[in-house]
């Protein structure tokens, strides 16, 4: 059958080769009706003896395949061949690789300035064009289209997305590949706490007392006579207390008189007292205008004054008044009868008479009045007439009490009024000051051991301990002292960010058999977006004095160690004591928040008898979050460092550290969703349009295109 068959094919050949066909004429051969089994191969012309090996016998068939087999070994095919070449375009030697690649200038150039030679360039490369022959094939395959498939392809091109989404081609549900991280934000925060040593600020404090006396100092005015082997003045002379005023010379008897004013009187037989007058209050005295009134809570206008111990009447007094009106002014205050300097005496409310009203009678007091009351007013009070009016002068002295507080290790903070404001009697005189004890309080620091304000982070479950800093400024040989504890929580009314995806895989058909592109997800748009963005930023900062790029500038904030100031709450976490940082420190928590910080690290600031205070972070601040990325993941590749956080640099790239930079290695997810989205492809083209945009302008002028406002 097989050698039959190579005839009918030759002869068919020959047939064919005879008759003389146009140029543009096809021949079709018809397949044959029935299937001939293949010739097995003829044996060997010469015997090949018994000396040689039998052939092995052939090996068995292996079972068909079933459809989902087929379209399994084919994925399986198509992923290595796809992982195998997906980096050929970095590879040297990729024009060797690339299948019908033709270096230099393609063939179609020719028609760049000459359109009218297409039809004929085409007519001619038909006749040897296998497409073109097949296409005009009047025996070709050919599948029925309907009015509604062309409609429901058009409607699929017109919103891809809305058909494909998240749908596979047969209905069902498709297979979702997840993104990265579109904006890197954290759904958790670091927190601070310490253990060890501190030193606390514990208050004490020292009292001054005011004493208010009555000013009423004299001046003696002393005379004395000196003559010749007699002196008279050597008493008032040597005295500290007196003064020398002036001399009277008395020719006549050949002796001179001096005056002296003292300030005490002087027991000298030689000096003669010769007048007394009231000094002048001294600088900062005050004068006190009291009036004593005297009245009674009875209603008692006139009545009898009785003994207290026999309650016979002494006598009968008029012009009593009451102690409502007096008691009311905010002038008064209460006093004493000794105090005034009045003598108290004893009311009767009611009386009657006792014995014979014809020869010996008296009155004896059946019910006593309530004790009269006294009111010393620094004012007069309507209506109320005043017992005695005095007007003294007073001096004030501040007189500090014994104090134990240790000045050489405490600090002065403020002064406070512990006693005021108040009114009391001094001789008798009502005084009323503002303020009668005052103290100075010190803050004094103690150091204690054993201390931890990490309760609460300790017993928050959600809270894991992430390192531990210690504190000690000079370090110790031994143990820390004192150090910080980091813990990582989340953060308080969060939620996680959804996963985005991407949906709806490519789809390809062939012979109506329909198969899904398997795709994974890939950051590489938006990587080269980004890098984009770093390049037109790198020209943005370029610093034309110093030659560097990205340049950040070191910022730092406090926290008192085992205090409640904190003014470094961390990325994320608002600043729990804003009132006591300054404008620098929450400028920085405001960059720390938006991305734009590095953090140095944590050092000890201030320290008291070795023991760490108050402890600093030092961050590097940038312009922007790709400057930051960019310090952050270009300086381990150079092998910059940053420094200690005491000691930290933050200074930029040279031109040449920048131009060793590798951007395609870095992961800039914190910003994509600052740029593009990578899972829509009419974003991409957009963007890739405009990227494209860019680079012709770069080569058309030879400097990059300035950078967008973000």
């Amino acid at each position: 059958m097989g050698l039959a068959l190579r005839l009918v094919s030759g002869l068919v050949a020959m047939a064919v080769a005879a008759c003389p066909v146009a140029a543009s004429a096809q021949v079709y051969i018809p397949p044959p009706d029935d299937l001939i089994e293949p010739v097995p191969p003829l044996p060997p012309d010469s015997d090949p003896g018994n000396g040689s090996p039998l052939a092995p016998p052939p090996a068995l068939p292996l079972p068909p395949m079933d459809t989902e087999q087929a379209k399994a070994e084919a994925r399986a095919i198509g992923s290595a061949s796809r992982d195998a070449n997906k980096d050929i375009t970095q590879d040297p030697n990729a024009l060797g690789q690339v299948p019908v690649y033709t270096p230099g200038m393609p063939a179609e150039a020719s028609f760049y300035g000459n359109d009218t030679a297409l039809p004929g360039a085409g007519a001619s490369a038909a006749d040897t064009s296998e497409g073109f022959r097949t296409v005009h094939d009047p025996s070709r395959p050919v599948v029925p289209v309907q009015r509604s498939d062309i409609q429901r392809a058009v409607d699929v091109e017109a919103d891809p997305q809305t058909y494909l989404e998240g749908e596979n081609y047969n209905g069902t549900e498709g297979e979702c590949v997840p993104l990265p991280p579109g904006n890197g934000a954290g759904l958790t925060a670091e927190w601070t706490c310490n253990v060890g040593t501190g030193v606390i600020d514990q208050e004490d404090r020292c009292y001054s007392n005011l004493t208010v006396d009555e000013w009423n100092e004299n001046l003696y005015k002393y005379l004395c006579v000196v003559a010749p082997g007699f002196d008279g003045c050597v008493g008032l002379r040597g005295n500290g207390q007196c003064r020398y005023t002036s001399s009277y010379p008395v020719p006549d008897y050949n002796l001179t008189v001096d005056y002296y004013d003292c300030d005490v009187p002087v027991s000298d037989p030689n000096a003669y007292l010769y007048e007394t007058v009231a000094q002048p209050p001294p600088p900062g005295a005050f004068q006190v205008v009291s009036n004593i009134y005297r009245c009674n809570n009875d209603g008692l206008s006139e009545a009898l004054t009785v003994d207290p111990l026999t309650f016979y009447w002494n006598g009968y007094v008029t012009g009593l008044q009451q102690c409502a009106p007096i008691a009311a002014d905010p002038g008064c205050t209460e006093t004493t009868a000794a105090a005034s300097g009045l003598v108290e005496q004893t009311l009767c409310k009611t009386w009657e008479f006792v014995g014979d009203p014809f020869s010996t009678w008296t009155l004896i007091c059946t019910e006593l009045a309530q004790p009269e009351k006294f009111y010393s007013c620094s004012s007069y009070v309507a209506g109320a007439v005043a017992e005695r009016s005095v007007s003294k002068w007073f001096t004030e002295t501040w007189v500090d009490a014994a104090c134990s507080v240790d000045l050489g290790s405490c600090s002065y903070a403020r002064e406070e009024c512990t006693a005021g404001p108040e009114t009391r009697v001094v001789d008798g005189v009502a005084v009323t000051r503002a303020c009668w004890q005052k103290s100075k309080v010190y803050m004094c620091q103690n150091t204690v051991g054993g201390l931890n304000d990490c309760g609460a982070l300790e017993a928050n479950s959600q809270c894991r301990m992430d390192r531990e800093i210690c504190l000690d400024d000079p370090p110790t040989g031994g143990g820390c002292v004192v150090s910080e504890r980091v813990y990582v929580c989340p953060i308080a009314g969060t939620t996680p960010e959804p996963t985005q995806y991407i949906c709806g895989d490519d789809v390809y058909c062939v012979n109506g058999e329909c198969e899904a592109v398997q795709r994974e997800a890939s950051t590489e748009f938006k990587d080269a977006v980004v890098a984009l963005n770093a390049l037109g930023q790198a020209n943005a900062e370029f610093d034309e004095t110093t030659l560097m790029l990205f340049s950040g500038t070191r910022e730092t904030c406090s926290k008192k160690v085992f205090g409640l100031s904190n003014c470094c709450s961390g990325s994320g976490v608002p600043l729990l004591t804003p009132w006591i940082c300054n404008a620098a420190e929450r400028l920085l928590d405001q960059k720390d928040d938006a991305g734009l910080c590095h953090k140095l690290g944590t050092y000890c600031s201030s320290s008291i008898l070795g023991i760490c205070v108050t402890r600093k972070d030092a961050y590097c601040c940038f312009e922007s979050k790709i400057s930051r990325i960019l310090q952050e993941q270009g300086r381990p590749q150079i092998g910059k460092p940053w420094g200690t956080p005491k000691n930290g640099t933050c200074e930029g790239f040279t031109i040449f550290e920048f131009q060793q930079l590798d951007l395609s290695i870095m992961d800039f997810s914190e910003v994509y969703a600052e740029f593009q989205d990578a899972a829509r492809l009419p974003d991409e083209a957009a963007a890739l349009a405009e990227i494209q945009a860019k680079i012709e302008a770069y080569y058309a002028r030879g400097t990059p295109a300035p950078p967008e406002n973000p």
